[in-house]
């Protein structure tokens, strides 16, 4: 009876509606009803971004990460040091930032952030500022709000940034997925000796990139993917403009290592990409953080425009370059590592155009590949217009076989004849002859060997003759690319209360695949 009285009293106050944004300042559960009794639907975690959509007395309904919504506690969240509820609007926007945010891409579990704040304190706040939009960031690649750990302040003197990235190391799994962002004053003295680029950490001593290649080269070993920018100057001292300050020091210790690397420097893991603000320049912020941090999180948000519509390392430096570029101080981004991967594959930035767009979708997916991963395509004789094809692999996996034509995405296998399967390494298969008995003979094929299965109705593939296809459209061509950029999608590979499952449903919740291209010419012979 209290709880049917509470909950009644507090439905009968009145709701303000209302848009906009709030910064959750300690951890609370999100709830399905306004009343601590009503059920529980997931947990928030202290600096979660949430999207505020309804206010009743002390509790805020809000939005939180991955789609899901319910009521917090007002007090759990900064709305008292904004403007009040009737007037309540999003902070002020960057200049940068013209455009509504895309849809997030959907959380996964396997998805992880460290964000490290290591510039001094400022009284306008860069340092929160930063880790705001690195939060942002964070959230359009998928990382779940409980993944994303924040560290700044004394908590990263020089053993402290060890441990944090020792502690990320330890915490990820196998082909799970990690983002960092550092922002930092960086160091790059010259003089009587020539020293590589470092960043100063909070007790001013340097951390060397060649320190940091270590750590990411052991992150890149296990992880599937890794992203990382460094916001930070390294060798210019440009005045910077008013209201803006320069993230550059050459004031090191007198017994300051010097290592002579840089951080971008040739030879970095084909599964890692980083985002770097300047090339020997300054870096600059303001008090919104910052500028590289600011002008990716406009290109995360839909500012960056791809040919395939999804925006790789190249497509987001570009953008956030062009932001730069109209902004004093002539600051530089530079991209290193690879720059064909895609850091927020569900985060369409428009529509994949032109005949040619199958083809290049096809070939952003082959660029997401595990290229440590063994893939072999043996030809075999085959029958009647058939192709018979033997997979050889370093583990199982499920095969799919995708050609490009002018309009949409054709599934060769699986098919009617040869549903899909979890295959051993060694197994054949068949090709079979198109209807009207004519070999496969007009391109290139993709193959693809997932470690978790893809779902053909998600995708978007319609019966098409002895195979499938993909609408001839743009809707079909973004439904396919998304299943398998994506894969399994479902409540237990998306939340991090549920991670920790054991191996056989990591490899359901995977994303990761080996993926090869073949011609395949007259006679159906692979090559």
């Amino acid at each position: 009876m209290l709880r049917a009285a509470l909950t009644a009293l507090l439905v009968a106050l009145p709701a303000l509606s209302c848009a906009g944004t709030a910064l959750v300042t300690r951890p609370d559960t999100l709830r399905e009803g306004p009343s601590p009794f009503a059920f529980r639907v997931a947990e928030v975690h202290r600096r979660s971004s949430v999207e505020v959509l309804e206010v009743r007395g002390e509790w805020v309904r809000v939005e939180s990460t991955g789609n899901r919504s319910g009521w917090i506690r007002r007090d759990s969240t900064d709305l008292d040091s904004q403007p009040a509820p009737d007037t309540l609007a999003k902070p002020p926007s960057s200049p940068l930032r013209g455009t509504p945010a895309l849809p997030r891409s959907p959380t996964r579990a396997s998805h992880h952030a460290l964000i490290l704040s290591l510039t001094p304190p400022a009284p306008a706040g860069q340092g929160t500022a930063d880790a705001a939009n690195a939060g942002r960031i964070a959230s359009l690649m998928g990382v779940p709000d409980a993944n994303i750990r924040h560290l700044s302040g004394e908590a990263l003197t020089l053993d402290g940034l060890r441990q944090a990235l020792a502690d990320l190391d330890a915490r990820i799994g196998e082909q799970d997925r990690a983002f960092i962002h550092i922002a930092a004053d960086g160091a790059r003295p010259r003089g009587a000796r020539e020293c590589g680029d470092a960043l100063l950490t909070r007790d001013r001593q340097p951390f060397s990139a060649t320190e940091l290649h270590r750590y990411l080269g052991s992150l890149s070993a296990r992880a599937d993917k890794v992203f990382l920018i460094i916001d930070a100057g390294r060798g210019d001292e440009q005045r910077p403009a008013p209201g803006q300050r320069n993230r550059f020091t050459r004031q090191l210790p007198p017994d300051a290592a010097c290592s002579g690397d840089t951080f971008e420097r040739a030879g970095l893991p084909a599964n890692l990409q980083l985002l770097l603000a300047g090339r020997n320049r300054a870096a600059f912020e303001d008090q919104r953080g910052g500028l590289a941090t600011q002008a990716l999180l406009a290109c995360f948000e839909g500012q960056a425009s791809g040919a395939t519509g999804l925006a790789d390392g190249e497509t987001l430096r570009a953008c956030a370059q062009a932001h730069l570029d109209r902004l004093p101080g002539g600051q530089h981004l530079t991209l290193a590592g690879n720059p064909a991967l895609i850091p927020a594959p569900l985060a369409w930035t428009s529509d994949p155009s032109g005949k040619d767009a199958p083809r290049r979708l096809l070939e952003a997916i082959h660029a997401q590949r595990d290229n440590r991963r063994q893939l072999d395509i043996l030809p075999l004789r085959g029958t009647d217009g058939a192709a018979a094809l033997r997979i050889a692999s370093d583990r199982p996996g499920h095969l799919y076989i995708l050609q490009a034509d002018e309009s949409r995405l054709t599934l060769l296998y699986p098919n009617p004849l040869s549903p899909d399967a979890r295959l051993e390494p060694g197994t054949t298969v068949t090709l079979p002859a198109s209807d009207d008995r004519k070999p496969l003979t007009n391109g290139r094929l993709l193959f693809l060997l997932t470690d978790s299965a893809r779902s053909l109705q998600r995708g978007g593939f319609q019966p098409s003759g002895v195979f499938s296809a993909t609408f001839p459209d743009a809707r079909g061509l973004r439904l396919a690319t998304e299943e398998f950029l994506g894969g399994d999608t479902s409540p237990l590979c998306r939340f991090s209360e549920t991670r920790n499952l054991g191996a056989e449903q990591a490899r359901k919740c995977s994303t990761a695949f080996a993926a090869k291209w073949i011609t395949l010419p007259a006679g159906n012979a692979p090559r």
